[in-house]
């Protein structure tokens, strides 16, 4: 799930993109203000008026369609124990959590906006979150760095997270091409990709380098107890985390159901599609034979995934390549009909079930960037909010973070 169910929570932009804004209007009187509003340009599709990343942009113009122009300027992630192990949540995952708290977590999750908030969105909706509000702690150095939130937002460094300052040395990264992706072990595998509101769940090949082997080709110890995990950065600004675990480990096998498409069921109780060629060994209600892993793909059903582009029109990304993160089901079960075409009047217990692993929603799409949490100290995050388009372009990916060499 992404993070649109909780835009009524968030008094700043959540990571996305959408249609740019028109043009910067003047300021006539140098106060850092426009003379009429500016438009945020990384909101969701009917998000673009939040008045809070609208206000933000149009006192700091410079910003607009950066990386400021983003959720994280007023909203943080967290650290998590499960099980011993230490699990970082990026924003987006961590706001998540108002309305899907994860379990087996030792500390106390957010249950509340105002829980979200980091040092400089606290400032600013103690200021009475306003243009006026952002004018007035302007000069206050909220996240305790030495440097003013002026000074920072600037330079496009994060004013409420003191790990974010100008002058920073970007964080160690290493770039792989398709073709140099290729060149690593590739790993094949078929398996369900169950959706959670989508009409059509769908059984695919997908063909890729297993996560874990990325990694190790980037130079980075994933037995190390500094590799926490990872996170996942698509071209929209989508981040999603998987724990090291889920990284090195092999998933359990996935279940193979036949006949529950349109052609055997008919037009209206028909939800699943299936490819044309399908792996031998398959029978229905079994495990599917090969294993699964969680992969970075650049091949679906034997041909390479259509690049990921913006529609100016609906706000959303069109495609899933060149490259997807690609999650096998942790808890493999039978297909069922999206919440959004369920219930019917089919009968045959295949309506939507919110307890089955809708797997689909966690299967990046776009994918540009691979960060190893968590981020060494000293060194500032990656921008992609301004390079990542050249990355769809080349059909290219970055790791970077903890343990790159």
């Amino acid at each position: 799930m992404r993070i649109e169910r909780l835009l009524r929570f968030l008094p700043a932009t959540c990571i996305a993109l959408a249609a740019l804004a028109g043009a910067c209007s003047d300021d006539s009187d140098g106060d850092g203000a426009t003379s009429s509003p500016q438009t945020s340009s990384r909101s969701y599709k009917g998000h673009e008026n939040d008045k809070d990343s609208n206000a933000f942009v149009t006192v700091y113009r410079n910003t607009l369609g950066t990386r400021l122009d983003d959720c994280r300027t007023c909203h943080k992630g967290g650290e998590f124990t499960s099980g011993g192990a230490k699990i970082t949540q990026n924003a987006c995952d961590f706001c998540h959590l108002i309305l899907h708290p994860a379990s087996g977590y030792a500390e106390p999750q957010p249950t509340a906006f105002a829980d979200t908030l980091n040092p400089f969105g606290k400032d600013y909706v103690a200021a009475g979150r306003s243009e006026a509000a952002l004018q007035a702690i302007a000069a206050k150095d909220s996240d305790g760095d030495t440097y003013t939130n002026q000074q920072e937002i600037d330079a496009l460094m994060y004013p409420g997270d003191p790990a974010s300052m100008p002058g920073q040395p970007v964080a160690p990264g290493k770039t792989f091409t398709t073709a140099q992706l290729q060149g690593l072990a590739n790993h094949t595998q078929f398996q369900l990709a169950n959706s959670t509101k989508q009409q059509f769940d769908n059984y695919v090949t997908y063909k890729g380098v297993k996560v874990v082997d990325l990694l190790t080709a980037a130079g980075v110890d994933t037995s190390s107890p500094e590799v926490q995990g990872i996170t996942i950065i698509a071209i929209d600004g989508y981040l999603k985390s998987f724990t090291i675990a889920q990284v090195t480990g092999q998933y359990p096998a996935g279940l193979f159901y036949g006949g529950l498409d349109t052609a055997t069921l008919g037009t209206e109780c028909g939800f699943v599609q299936y490819p044309d060629s399908m792996p031998s060994g398959l029978s229905d209600g079994a495990p599917i034979p090969g294993e699964q892993w969680l992969i970075l793909a650049y091949e679906r059903d034997g041909v390479k995934m259509d690049p990921s582009t913006l529609d100016p029109t609906s706000g959303k990304i069109n495609g899933e390549g060149p490259l997807r993160i690609v999650v096998p089901q942790f808890k493999p079960g039978k297909p069922d009909r999206g919440s959004q075409y369920s219930p019917t009047n089919c009968n045959d217990g295949n309506d939507f079930d919110g307890t089955k692993d809708h797997n689909a929603g966690e299967m990046v799409r776009g994918a540009i960037a691979i960060r190893v949490d968590p981020l060494p100290a000293g060194y500032e995050d990656f921008d992609y909010r301004n390079d990542g388009w050249s990355y769809i372009g080349n059909g290219s990916i970055l790791v970077y973070g903890q343990g790159v060499k």
